[in-house]
This record gives C-alpha cells, structure tokens and sequence, in this order.
C-alpha cells in the first residue's frame, strides 16, 4: 500500500512539475542587445550606410521606436534601464536597489550578462546566473583586460582570433543553446563601436574610402534616407552647419585621410557587431526560441565626440585600427552619426540621448510588422515593460517608468510624463508641447517639441513663463531625486576628457588631426 502511495505521490508531484514547466514555458525569453555609443542613424533601418542585415531585419520584423531617450552617458543608462530609476537616485545606491534581473531571476527566469558591466559591484551578485564580460567602462577589443571574468573567475585567453564582439555573440549563443526548461533572460552588452576604435584589418580596409567625401555628405545622405523610410516628415530642412566644426573641404589631405581611416574603424566595429547579433539570431531560430522572444535593441548613448588621445596616440605611431590604441570617434563623425538631431554623448540635447531602438516579439501580437512608432520612450521604462511581459508577480518597489508594452502592442499608449536629463552641467526636460536644454551651463533653451523636434529654434527669450514652468518642474526632480537642497552643476570643463560642445559658438573648435606621412601605407586604400 505505501509503495503505491508512494507511486501516486510522485505521479502527482511529476505532473504539477509538468505543468509548471508548461506554463513557464509560455513565458517570453527577453533578449536586450545594447550597443555601445552608437549613433542613431548608424543602421540601414535608420538612414545609415552601413551593412547592417541583422539589425534591419529586427526592424522589418517588429517595431522602430523613433523616440527612445537613454541617459547621454553608458553609466547613466544602465544604472536606469536595470533598475527603472531615474539615475541620480538609482546610480548612487545602485548596489542596494533592485535590479530587472533580480526580479526575473526570482520568478524562475535563468539569467545571464554577456558583455560590459559599467556599474558597481559584481553582476553575479545582481541576479545573474552567468557573467562572461568586463567589469569597468572599456576595455581593448583585441586584448581585454584585467577585469574580465568567466561567471566569477578571472579570464585570461585572449588568443590571436580573440574579438569583443565575437567573443560575446558566441559565449551570448552558448546561452541561448542552453537549459530549456525554463524561459531566459540575455542582456547581450556589447562594447562596439566604443572606445577604443579597433576591428580586424580586413573589415578595415573593406570601409576605407568609404568616408572621404566628409562628415556633411555622409549627413544629409542619411537625412535623406530617413525621409524615404518616413523616420521623418519629408518638409523636415536640415540644420545648419554646426559652428563648432570645420568644414569638410578646408581640411588638409592628410586630415581627410585620417579622419576616413577613423570612421572606417568605427563602420568596421557596427558591421562586426551586426554579424554577431545575426549569429544570435539564428541561434534563437535553431532552437526554436525565436517567435516567443522579445528582442529590444538600442543603444546607451549617441555618439562619442572627443578625441583628447590624438596626439598622444600619434606620437606613439598607433592610428585608429591599430592594436593597443585608444582613439575615439571625434566631432566630425559625432555629428553624422546623430542624424538628425543635435550633440553627441554627455549632452542632453537628442544627439546625445536619443537612440534608434527596435523592439521584436513574433508571437507577442506586436501588429504589422515594420511599424514606426514616434511616441517617446526612456530607459527608465524597459524594467516594468520587460516585468509585464514576464507576467512577472515581482514585489518590488514602483519604477519611475511604466510599461510601453501596450505601445508594442499596437494599443492606445501616451507617455504622460516628462522625461527629465542631467549629466555634468548638461540637462534637460522633455514634455509632450516643449523642450526644455541645457548645454555646458550656457544656459536653458527652449523649443517647441511639435514644430521644431529637431531643436533649432531657441525660444527661451519669447517664453520667459514657459521657461520658468519647466525649470521649476526640473528642480523638483532633481531635489527629489538626488537628495540635494539645490542644482549646482559639475562642470565638464574641469575634466580633460570633456570639452564644450556647444554647437552654436560655444563649444570647442573640432580640430582634426593629421595622417603622419611615415604611417600613411598602413592602412593605404
């Protein structure tokens, strides 16, 4: 009689662990691919040049989020996307707050961080089951660095075929392949095309010549696609020339050349990266994981415009490409890839905190595929959207953010919010009618969101009362926020790695450097 008993009770506890299995199984897997200062108008699917068939089929198959602020800085952004807070509380009790990972872990996801970490404490402590990445803001991307690691323990085998891009898209496809009885969490870090620019010499030269006809060109040929793909009305005129940039033809030939050797770098690292996000892809695919997974694919900030190792690096006789360099992108190509908006990385105007993300869920009813939705969207939302399509029952504080699931959806969705910015003395508030900006503590400018989205036209003078609104709502947030009595800007001038970058006579001049004649064959096209 007991051993029947016995058989019974297991029978029963087999099939409640069946049914579990089944229900977690409806569950979505949720994938987040984050690039790494990447400009908004860097993929095909958002006006770019560039060969990106992965990312642009991600768009062919779910939705453009045309509108998708981030935090102008990677540091920022992540701290808001993971624990959906806004960053001056979030960032400095980061270790204490609780993360999207936390909470997915907890309701039976398994969990994983390939990629750049860029915040405190160590993810394997954050609700991660496994970490295959570095620790710190950037690392080289031929030769690693100390704070690499292998879930816990330190990784040293950066080999002679050792990438970045490739090392996480394989160790990200090892994952997915992995354990399907439960449903999966993939946040896929990766650190292209951020400092320092390196790729293979072959994905190099493919891009050389590429870029010499300048950074306008390569601008308005952007701006132009974006019409065609309706990312912006057709009527839209473009900006005017930044002042802060030289133009194309005053440069020397030896500048010119530089400069395309720096963006061909940079278009070498997005295609590298594109190729590993389609190695991804297919692997969902392969395992039959691709319908019922939600892909959310953005970038942590617009481009990079400093250049402050140049000389450094020139005196060294590293160029852009070369193994063991640090250069960045600088002003020129900052402002072609951040078409069409204005300023770059740290700036809180669109240049700098707007992404071209891209959300895609087969069997999540997202509507027609290829939809552009223009409804702004923030980072601080993707925690409680990635909680509500988990069906998540997590008990954790409110986030700032709310859910756009619905927007995805195709369903009635309006973020009725501001949005609010800070960085250095750089900030910002967004609402549905105004913008309200900041750049380098020069003092706030205003622009009518609806008629001018591309902040053109100053309105700060006309509209004192405006200005005044918006400014007192920005001070509560930040009070309330960060725990100070008042806003006393940091100012990034006192850092060496930043200068103004005022694009209307404010910023520091863009000067670009020169190919030295003894190094000009390494990379001659």
């Amino acid at each position: 009689m007991f051993r029947n008993c016995f058989r019974y009770c297991a029978l029963v506890v087999a099939g409640c662990l069946s049914l579990c299995a089944q229900a977690a199984d409806t569950r979505p897997n949720l994938l987040i691919i984050l690039a790494d200062d990447m400009g908004y108008s860097d993929p095909g699917c958002y006006g770019g040049e560039m060969a990106t068939p992965a990312i642009d089929q991600l768009a062919k198959n779910g939705v453009r989020l045309t509108h998708f602020y981030n935090g102008g800085m990677c540091v920022i952004s992540r701290a808001a996307m993971l624990t959906g807070q806004w960053w001056p509380k979030a960032l400095p009790t980061f270790t204490k707050t609780p993360l999207l990972s936390e909470a997915l872990h907890e309701n039976g996801y398994r969990t994983a961080l390939v990629g750049k970490w860029h915040l405190a404490g160590d993810p394997m402590d954050r609700g991660f089951d496994h970490f295959f990445g570095f620790l710190e803001g950037f690392a080289g991307h031929f030769t690693g660095a100390k704070s690499y690691r292998v879930d816990r323990q330190p990784f040293t085998q950066f080999g002679k075929d050792f990438y970045s891009s490739d090392a996480f898209s394989e160790r990200a496809v090892k994952f997915i392949q992995g354990d399907d009885s439960k449903p999966f969490f993939l946040y896929l870090s990766f650190q292209a095309p951020h400092n320092p620019l390196e790729a293979p010499k072959a994905d190099i030269m493919a891009q050389r010549g590429n870029y010499a006809g300048g950074w306008q060109a390569v601008r308005e040929a952007r701006f132009k696609r974006q019409k065609e793909l309706g990312l912006i009305p057709a009527a839209t005129k473009l900006p005017a020339y930044p002042e802060n940039l030289p133009d194309w033809n005053s440069l020397t030939p030896a500048q010119r050349d530089l400069e395309d050797l720096r963006m061909s770098v940079y278009a070498a690292m997005v295609e590298r990266m594109d190729r590993g996000i389609s190695k991804v892809m297919k692997a969902l695919t392969d395992s039959g994981k691709a319908d019922n997974t939600l892909v959310l694919f953005m970038s942590d900030n617009g481009s990079d415009s400093f250049s402050v190792m140049d000389q450094t690096l020139l005196k060294q006789g590293k160029l852009p490409g070369d193994v063991g360099s640090n250069w960045q992108l600088g002003t020129g190509w900052a402002y072609a890839n951040v078409t069409p908006w204005r300023l770059y990385k740290i700036s809180q105007h669109s240049g700098g905190v707007t992404s071209g993300a891209i959300a895609s869920w087969p069997a999540g009813n997202l509507g027609k595929n290829g939809r552009i939705e223009n409804s702004p969207v923030h980072m601080v939302d993707v925690m409680p959207t990635f909680l509500e399509a988990a069906q998540s029952g997590s008990t954790q504080a409110p986030a700032a953010g709310k859910s756009f699931l619905p927007l995805l959806k195709g369903q009635a969705w309006k973020q009725t919010s501001p949005l609010y910015f800070q960085y250095f003395d750089n900030r910002a508030i967004r609402t549905e009618e105004w913008t309200l900006a900041e750049v380098d503590n020069h003092g706030w400018e205003l622009f009518h969101t609806v008629d001018d989205p591309l902040e053109v036209q100053d309105l700060a003078a006309k509209n004192p009362n405006v200005v005044a609104e918006l400014q007192a709502k920005w001070l509560t947030w930040w009070t309330r926020e960060s725990g100070k009595p008042s806003y006393t800007p940091e100012s990034s001038r006192e850092s060496p790695h930043y200068k103004p970058q005022g694009d209307r006579g404010t910023g520091t001049i863009y000067t670009p450097s020169a190919m030295p004649a003894a190094l000009a064959d390494r990379y001659r096209r």
